[in-house]
């Protein structure tokens, strides 16, 4: 199975940006300054839904985000300048939609509802489609080239190398080259000491066993039903509580630097394996 690589990119620098996600409780990601911004690089176990809740909490923040995932055979870059990303894709259908199963880590129903709106790739065809996400892209990155960007996405049955080529074409070399160094490894010494930004879940799971014993109760004392209502509410709201906490323990409760630390890839400074 080809390995899935995420990034994303905001034109805030990163010494703001750093201190803006650590506030605001958005990561584990690692950092990497470049001249157009910051890249993000969110660590390998990351989901596809995760990573674009970090590239919208980012764009609150950035003012903007784009989103690049891919693989040697397909590629999918979200560029996000409201809350609702804009999508591009490059690669086959088949290889489109086993890239989205894979950064999505769908199980069987996933992957059959994604086969069920396959059509939508057909989107990427349509010449208004293709030059929203230009404006989209002018919009984070003022200086972009449209003709090269927009000729990059017209090839989107070329999915090689599509993330570093449509960032160089777009005007940002940087960004394509930490791409490059991405699929080589440089930073995966740093992203595997990084926790995947996975919701814990285990409150839900207790809560479901606590309305069954409490509906048992009732039923056996002979206790009003809205006294099980009553309980069963608020072990739903308590629940939903703990997972708040817990979520806001993943970064915000955690040294700066080890959540969210700045690594210089373009420089080499990050070792291969």
């Amino acid at each position: 199975m080809l390995r899935v690589r995420m990034l994303i990119w905001t034109p805030l620098n990163a010494a703001e940006l750093q201190q803006a996600m650590h506030s605001g409780n958005v990561g584990p990601a690692a950092l990497v300054p470049v001249q157009s911004g910051t890249v993000l690089l969110p660590p390998p176990a990351t989901k596809l839904s995760e990573a674009a809740y970090m590239a919208n909490g980012v764009r609150k923040i950035g003012g903007g985000a784009a989103l690049a995932v891919w693989n040697g055979d397909a590629a999918l870059l979200y560029l996000f300048t409201t809350a609702l990303g804009r999508a591009s894709m490059w690669g086959s259908r088949e290889a489109v939609l086993r890239l989205s199963a894979e950064a999505k880590q769908s199980g069987l129903a996933g992957k059959v509802f994604d086969r069920s709106t396959a059509s939508l790739l057909n989107l990427r065809e349509k010449e208004k489609w293709q030059l929203d996400a230009i404006d989209k892209l002018t919009a984070l990155h003022p200086q972009a080239s449209r003709k090269g960007a927009l000729e990059r996405i017209r090839d989107f049955h070329n999915a090689g190398g599509a993330i570093p080529g449509f960032f160089r074409a777009a005007g940002l070399p940087e960004v394509a080259q930490v791409a490059e160094l991405t699929e080589e490894g440089r930073a995966d010494f740093v992203l595997r000491t990084l926790e995947a930004p996975h919701a814990k879940k285990w409150p839900l799971a207790l809560v479901f066993p606590l309305i069954v014993l409490t509906a048992l109760v009732t039923v056996l004392l002979n206790v009003a039903a809205v006294v099980y209502y009553v309980v069963a509410g608020v072990l739903v709201v308590l629940a939903a509580g703990l997972m708040v906490v817990l979520r806001r323990q993943l970064v915000r409760t955690k040294p700066i630097n080890t959540v969210l630390p700045v690594i210089p890839v373009t420089q080499g400074a990050v070792p291969t394996d």
